[in-house]
């Protein structure tokens, strides 16, 4: 079974309505907010959960803010990443596992993290520049 057929399958047992998305990846919604599954094949080991376009990044001086939130929560967060793509903010977990089929039992936990550090982001994003 491909990374792609696994993880549809998973996010369809745990009630979630996945498709695929044009590069093969999946996508999802939970709580109204769209999520990614990355299902590359070339590295079977590589689990990537991401949340992203949750932040507009409209200036350069809101971008030097969002590298330093960044880098604030990716030092109090454990596997969560935050990051810049383009003009937007991401937010991703990234593990590695023997087998693909072990991140079954900690998806609920990665899901919640991702959306707790993209919270904590907002929130330092939202705090009054002093």
């Amino acid at each position: 079974m491909s990374k792609g057929e696994l993880y549809m399958e998973f996010l369809k047992e745990e009630g979630y309505m996945p498709r695929f998305d044009e590069d093969g990846d999946i996508v999802f919604k939970s709580e109204g907010v769209s999520y990614l599954l990355f299902a590359s094949e070339d590295d079977r080991e590589y689990f990537r959960l991401a949340l992203p376009f949750f932040w507009k990044i409209e200036d350069a001086e809101e971008r030097r803010r969002v590298l330093a939130a960044a880098a604030q929560v990716n030092a109090e967060l454990k596997v969560v990443k935050i990051y810049p793509v383009d003009d937007n903010t991401w937010a991703s977990i990234e593990l590695l596992f023997h087998d693909p089929e072990q991140f079954k039992p900690i998806f609920k936990r990665a899901l919640r993290v991702l959306r707790h550090g993209a919270e904590r982001f907002a929130e330092i994003m939202r705090t009054p520049v002093q």
